[in-house]
């Protein structure tokens, strides 16, 4: 992974995905309808996109830009007097959520595909997330090379794909306190809802999905561990007052 001074400038994606329990869903989604503007009251974030699963087995997605690892001790950092008031307020909140399970907070830079914030994220289009460990003692670097050179283009060709992108978790001493994981995000956004059958059922795909699907499974699934998948619809988006 690269040294977090090569790092610094570039822009960083937080992911946030959780579930809640049926009775209490009302309430996280009320509480949530305030959360993200909170957030992005504090400098460092840009924007922020809710999303609810039609695929998976993880109900919501969050998920936010940040402007780069410079500000990552004052919006999430553990030490509470560095941490913006905001952001302590924010945390006390979701702390007192009830229901709640699977909570998973990760921080990630982006490694390759389609540019975040330019072009990418910036529609109300389906998203697929993929997260990934590399088994231990596998050749990773083989593996990153064919997941971005070959994977992620041959996706994108297949009609109803719209644009792709893969991310690693981010090391940097403020997030040492954060269980993150698993260390690989794959997002891909689709047109619409109406592509899903013929991108993913396996009776329904074309030709092309199935051929990918077939070399994912006979290269790809073997060298990764600790797998997740899930399909999200956008439910909500806050940018910036100021941007």
């Amino acid at each position: 992974m690269e040294p977090v001074s090569t790092i610094i400038e570039r822009p960083l994606l937080l992911s946030v995905q959780a579930n809640v329990a049926a009775e209490h869903e009302h309430a996280f989604n009320a509480w949530y309808y305030h959360h993200v503007p909170a957030l992005l009251e504090i400098p460092g974030y840009r924007w922020g996109r809710r999303y609810q699963a039609v695929v998976g087995e993880t109900k919501y997605l969050a998920l936010y830009e940040i402007e780069d690892a410079s500000v990552l001790e004052h919006i999430i950092g553990p030490d509470l007097e560095k941490r913006h008031a905001t952001a302590n307020a924010e945390f006390a909140k979701f702390e007192q959520l009830q229901g709640l399970s699977d909570v998973a907070i990760n921080i990630y830079q982006q490694i390759s595909g389609s540019h975040l914030g330019n072009t990418f994220l910036t529609e109300d289009r389906p998203l697929s997330a993929v997260a990934v460990d590399c088994v231990v003692g596998s050749e990773e670097a083989a593996f990153n090379d064919w997941y971005d050179r070959s994977h992620v283009p041959n996706l994108l060709q297949i009609p109803g794909y719209r644009s792709g992108a893969r991310f690693q978790l981010v090391e940097h001493p403020a997030l040492d306190w954060l269980d993150m994981g698993p260390k690989y995000l794959a997002l891909y956004e689709f047109n619409s809802l109406d592509d899903l059958p013929s991108l993913t059922d396996p009776d329904s795909m074309c030709q092309a999905a199935k051929d990918e699907l077939e070399r994912w499974m006979s290269y790809g699934v073997p060298l990764v561990d600790n797998m997740a998948w899930n399909v999200y619809r956008p439910i909500a988006k806050h940018w910036r007052l100021d941007d």
